[in-house]
């Protein structure tokens, strides 16, 4: 399984250097082209924009941007790997779709990881997931953020519908950001219908789910992750 995961983190953070701030601008292919174009530019010309730092706030925005939603890609294939793993269930049963409606458009949505407590053979396996299941519930599906920086309301809107779609099928919906620095109002308004973690919350919760410590693993494989993130910057 470790040797899985090193694959996913590799593949992962690879797709990340990838990453070309200035393709989408014509004739940009670097800093110094991309300060020109703001000199032509007769928005941005007038306000003396074409300096180096104008140039990493915005080209740097959009890599971390990229940063962040492969993080988050990063985790949902890890915790479907472990849970692939540790339940033996396939990726096609714990990515479990559902058809929501909103504003009268029906979207399919797919979570990040379900169990079905009727599902589970293993008697062992069966009552690690009742102990983190809220009483009542028939199992858990997971939604899976590295980090909550999106304050779109339709974004969070589509994300309330999937916690009550879940819960009208009985299934607990339980929201796993792993970071400590999302922004508080999706977040507060989420929890109102998701069980949400956060953080080392959310660490414990999947090391509780499936036997293995993540966070220790990441923190072990340093030597593996530092140079593809040097590449990256």
């Amino acid at each position: 399984i470790e040797e899985r995961l090193k694959h996913i983190i590799s593949h992962s953070l690879g797709k990340i250097s990838d990453f070309d701030g200035y393709k989408k601008f014509e004739g940009v292919s670097n800093a110094e082209d991309f300060k020109k174009l703001m000199r032509r530019d007769p928005a941005f010309a007038p306000f003396c924009l074409d300096r180096e730092k104008y140039v990493v706030a915005r080209i740097g925005g959009n890599l971390i941007t990229s940063i962040h939603r492969k993080l988050g890609d990063l985790y949902e294939e890890i915790l479907l790997e472990l849970l692939n793993d540790k339940y033996g269930f396939s990726k096609e049963y714990l990515k479990f779709s559902l058809d929501i409606v909103i504003d009268g458009k029906e979207q399919k949505r797919t979570t990040d990881g379900r169990l079905i407590l009727s599902d589970i053979e293993n008697k062992e396996l069966k009552d690690k997931v009742a102990n983190l299941v809220i009483d009542g519930y028939d199992g858990l599906a997971m939604e899976v953020r590295s980090c909550y920086q999106i304050g779109d309301s339709k974004r969070i809107q589509a994300d309330d519908h999937m916690a009550t779609a879940l819960k009208a099928l009985n299934i607990e919906p339980k929201l796993v950001i792993l970071c400590n620095t999302s922004l508080v109002s999706p977040v507060k308004r989420l929890s109102k219908n998701w069980t949400v973690y956060q953080g080392e919350d959310s660490f414990e919760y999947i090391k509780n789910l499936t036997d293995f410590d993540l966070y220790q693993f990441l923190l072990d494989n340093k030597t593996l992750i530092e140079p593809l993130m040097d590449d990256v910057f």
